[in-house]
């Protein structure tokens, strides 16, 4: 029975490990044939962990085969894709929408304010209303300084603090090339302590599992460069 994990990095090798002391076989896919990780898996498919439909046949191969068991992935920002798969494999998974919410910054945002849960005012971006007389009206509706990201992106890639209009446009550009979609958020700045928190959900169950500290450095980016967990 196969496990399909999505990436082959650094930080899927703990996923790997663990799916195959459970006894499964691991496939993995990834877009970088060189990664460091496939070598531990017992096979390994070249496919953009983006491209939905390709990974949808793969799955399919595999389940049609020795069967699969489930689609997972930790460590990346494709959540989507595998609720994708699962969704039409009919493996356990979050909603393909619910992970989507989770996984789009402005779909985020607007959950948050449609169920009244305090969150930075926002406005989305793209190269069809990026305009110097759009960025005017955002910047004295929320204020300087405030935060530009690619609405679907991970690791801060695009992602910085702006202090003024000359720091604004060239913020977007970037923030929108980084962007899968070609999207950015302009977001309110909340000044204080960053946090993160892991949690396993399984059988009804929520466990908090890490609770940590994070190191921010570098202003006007946000680089983390360590964390504290007490």
């Amino acid at each position: 029975m196969n496990v399909l994990i999505l990436g082959a990095g650094l930080m899927q090798i703990p996923a790997i490990l663990s799916a195959k002391e459970l006894g499964y076989r691991v496939c993995l896919v990834d877009a970088d044939d060189k990664a460091i990780a496939i070598s531990k898996a017992d096979e390994f498919r070249k496919i953009d962990l983006k491209d939905k439909e390709g990974i949808l046949q793969y799955a399919k191969f595999l389940q049609n085969g020795s069967g699969l068991a489930a689609v997972f992935t930790a460590g990346t920002d494709f959540s989507a894709s595998v609720s994708y798969v699962c969704q039409k494999l009919n493996l356990p998974s979050h909603t393909f929408d619910a992970a989507l919410n989770a996984s789009i910054k402005t779909r985020m945002r607007k959950c948050f304010s449609d169920a009244n849960v305090p969150s930075p005012k926002f406005f989305n971006l793209d190269k069809d209303n990026f305009t110097q007389d759009k960025l005017k009206e955002i910047s004295s509706l929320i204020g300087f300084p405030l935060v530009v990201k690619p609405v679907d992106n991970m690791g801060a890639r695009g992602c910085r603090m702006v202090r003024s209009l000359k720091e604004f446009e060239p913020a977007v550009k970037i923030a929108i090339e980084v962007s899968r979609s070609g999207n950015a958020i302009v977001e309110e700045y909340m000044d204080g302590p960053e946090y993160s928190i892991d949690a396993l959900v399984y059988n009804g169950t929520f466990t908090v599992t890490g609770f940590a500290l994070r190191h921010i450095k570098y202003p006007p980016y946000f680089i983390e460069t360590g964390h504290t967990m007490p």
